[in-house]
């Protein structure tokens, strides 16, 4: 059932299927780090079901056989275990710091034959280091560059060098960035060749493998970004991947890391310094008279990162909702501007569909990324029955992944005149409504959300971003703190609806960092 905390349950009860695969769960934690706590256990054995029909196996044991052995297996099965979902210059705040302040002061210390080199891990399919060039060419960067992006799946990598990408990829970039830099391809986008030929691609598994002393690639790095790659491994892997990270630095080098990883000053000798887009680390032993210009260097043991929440407005793949019966339409009104954060003591709303994931075919390819049949299992499944949920979210989310956003919208449109008390529906329409930068218009669907389920977490995220893009400071201050109050009772091993395997602690941590962030804002504006 859905709580009003915005829950939702999972596949199974926390568990796995068969005992095989949590063998291999065991297998995989010894050789990557990665951990799969109970509310993860159902999406990583469909993970485990992938590698397997990629590789023509049919017994889990034999899958965890071959993943002990370095090659095709191993790789195969990382990949499917970890989100490579990404999109052009995201968080851009903090790459904004790059632009602003760090490359800047690097120009100083490069000489012209000394090139910049910039390492982004766990890059998925190119779009962070592809971004991090187009910065550089806007920038007028006079010395050269060497760019590398790394990653654990082959795939992907192989789709990095192609160059090619949906809208999806590009949502939020301004249409004469896209111009520039982009020629259009039907329903894709070709980079230019001036962009794609300045970054080098390579696997690099970045718990196994031995770095940077055995590879020369990653090591004197300028700056290395490993953002929203660290949340999936315990606690001692991250300190572990955090130490050659920055051991991978030059001695003045920048490490910058995601608004969901876990803090470093509190797990490795590191110097943490303080930016206007959020935290970044460097080594330890660096030569302190060479900071930038701008920027803080502070010994603080806390995190004190300013995140966005950037995973509202992805559409990766989730457990989607069962149907409920069709209720009465809400009589929520949609006009006016004024936008007002929900209070947690709002009127009780009738309840929302029950959760649990679905076993039906559009759901199972929605799970395995397969968006367009996907998309086509879902419309016959409506075509037989028009008020089935669950469909409805996987023919939106699948639209949407292939970077057809304007018909995704539309789409959720008409979902929502058939099912008014959906919040999650309400919610991903204001995930689209924020692509598209109608953060008025997003911050209204995340209200109405809210109307259905006080304590739907997600959505008092969504709308403190959409009013805080919407300069309503003090709203979008009350917003945060709902979320924070919503995910009071929330225990670790819990899903948190909507929020695409984000856990509770993190969302509970960031949603603090950012409200104190505000605060702090305000009170220097008014000083």
């Amino acid at each position: 059932m859905t709580t009003r905390t915005g829950r939702a349950a999972t596949a199974r009860a926390g568990g796995w299927s068969d005992p095989a695969f949590a063998r291999v769960a065991d297998v995989v934690a010894v050789i990557s780090g990665l951990v799969f706590p109970p509310n993860r256990q159902p999406s990583a054995e469909s993970g485990m079901r992938r590698a397997m029909a990629a590789l023509r196996l049919t017994d889990p044991d034999a899958l965890g056989r071959a993943v002990q052995r370095p090659g095709d297996a191993r790789d195969t099965v990382l990949a499917e275990l970890t989100v490579g979902e990404t999109y052009f210059f995201r968080e851009e705040g903090q790459l904004g710091v790059l632009g602003t302040d760090v490359l800047p002061a690097l120009i100083d210390a490069k000489a012209p034959g000394d090139p910049l080199r910039i390492w982004s891990a766990g890059c998925a399919s190119g779009e962070e280091p592809y971004s991090l060039a187009v910065i550089l060419k806007e920038l007028g960067w006079p010395h050269g560059a060497r760019i590398l992006g790394t990653d654990v799946s082959r795939p992907r990598l192989d789709a990095a060098r192609r160059g090619r990408y949906t809208r999806w990829s590009l949502r939020g970039v301004a249409d004469a960035r896209v111009d520039r830099w982009f020629e259009r391809r039907g329903a894709q986008f070709e980079l230019d060749p001036a962009i794609r030929d300045t970054v080098h691609f390579a696997t690099l598994n970045l718990i196994a493998d031995d770095y940077p002393s055995s590879s020369p690639d990653t090591r004197n790095q300028d700056v290395v970004l490993c953002r929203n790659v660290l949340i999936y491994f315990d606690m001692t892997s991250v300190a572990q991947i955090a130490t050659r990270l920055l051991d991978s630095l030059a001695p003045n080098g920048w490490l910058l890391l995601g608004a969901s990883d876990p803090p470093l000053s509190q797990l490795v000798p590191c110097e943490t310094v303080m930016t206007p887009g959020g935290v970044v680390y460097r080594r330890a032993d660096r030569d302190p008279s060479r900071a930038a210009r701008g920027v803080t260097s502070t010994t603080r043991t806390a995190w004190e990162e300013t995140p966005s929440f950037e995973w509202t407005s992805r559409l990766a793949p989730i457990a989607v909702q069962p149907d409920a019966t069709s209720a009465p339409a809400s009589t929520i009104d949609s006009g006016g501007d004024q936008v007002e954060a929900i209070r947690l003591d709002s009127p009780a709303a009738p309840p929302a569909h029950p959760p649990g994931a679905s076993t039906h075919d559009d759901a199972s390819a929605y799970a395995a990324a397969d968006y367009g049949r996907a998309e086509s299992l879902a419309r016959e499944l409506l075509r037989l029955d028009a008020d089935r949920l669950a469909s409805w979210v996987v023919l939106v989310r699948s639209i949407a992944n292939q970077g057809r956003l304007r018909e995704a919208e539309a789409e959720c449109v008409q979902a929502l005149d058939r099912h008014r008390q959906s919040p999650e529906l309400h919610s991903l329409h204001a995930t689209l409504l924020s692509a598209a930068t109608q953060h008025q218009a997003a911050a209204a669907s995340a209200r109405r959300a809210l109307y259905l389920d006080p304590r739907f977490v997600m959505a008092h995220l969504q709308l403190g971003d959409a009013l805080a893009h919407l300069g309503e400071q003090e709203r979008a201050e009350r917003a945060f703190e709902n979320a924070i109050a919503a995910l009071a009772d929330v225990s670790e091993d819990e899903q948190v609806m909507a929020a695409d395997g984000v856990p509770a602690p993190r969302l509970r941590h960031a949603a603090e960092v950012r409200l104190r962030a505000m605060r702090a804002s305000r009170a220097s504006v008014r000083a």
